[in-house]
């Protein structure tokens, strides 16, 4: 994804005037040499914190696209705020997924009206290390905010046990180079409907990851992909 990134961020005009990896740690100092406008993140779970804390030390505003940290969630959104920079996180940032996921949305409300069961599955490549997907999270959450025969979501079952009537499963698959595909099902005794999107290339992802850089600068608070979507920063791209 650094790579990819870089190569929307060049594309669209932008210059990367410093990078950080595993072989060469963000510091305080490097950042604030740097001249940077923007910091774009995505690196893994356990150094989100750190990074967001580096990034309101130098007082840089911070577009996060790592996924599984959501335990600390709070907490980020505390430290952007007495910082008073500005942050954009996303768990999947193609506009196409976060368009699928006003498809689900307005599809569970109908289904719910209909009576169908649901469930979500999601694919990817082997080496991601958090299941479910940050965007399967989400889906789920679009399912349970329409379909109120079922009340919560659940990753994983105890084993010898089935699923309770009002629990919404995700399963997840990992194998090989899957870029990612998410399918929301729909099912009854008589027919079942899925929705699927699936990624081509990570692509999608950085340049969506680049647009929220551009709209956060010059901006404070803790924002959602969706809102800058919502905010129109992609309406003539």
């Amino acid at each position: 994804m650094g790579r990819e990134v870089e190569a929307a961020a060049l594309t669209s005009g932008h210059s990367i005037v410093v990078t950080f990896d595993v072989n060469r740690p963000a510091t305080l100092a490097a950042l604030r040499e740097s001249g940077a406008n923007v910091a774009i993140d995505f690196s893994q779970p356990n150094a989100v914190e750190a990074n967001v804390k580096l990034c309101a030390d130098a007082k840089i505003p911070i577009v996060i696209g790592t996924t599984g940290w959501d335990g600390a969630l709070e907490n980020v959104r505390r430290v952007v705020g007495e910082a008073g920079i500005g942050c954009v996180i996303g768990s999947n940032f193609s506009v196409g997924v976060n368009l699928f996921l006003q498809i689900v949305r307005e599809a569970s409300r109908i289904m719910n009206a209909a009576g169908y069961d649901a469930y979500i599955v999601e694919a990817h490549h082997r080496a991601k290390k958090d299941f479910p997907s940050g965007t399967a999270l989400r889906l789920s959450e679009a399912v349970l905010s329409g379909l109120k025969s079922k009340t919560k979501a659940a990753s994983e079952l105890p084993r010898g046990e089935a699923i309770t009537p009002d629990t919404l499963l995700i399963s997840s698959i990992r194998a090989g180079a899957i870029t990612g595909m998410h399918t929301v099902g729909f099912d009854s005794e008589e027919d079942s409907i899925e929705l699927i999107h699936r990624a081509k290339s990570r692509r999608g992802f950085a340049l969506g990851a680049v647009h929220a850089a551009e709209w956060i600068v010059g901006k404070k608070g803790f924002y959602r992909f969706e809102e800058v979507l919502s905010a129109g920063v992609l309406s003539a791209k």
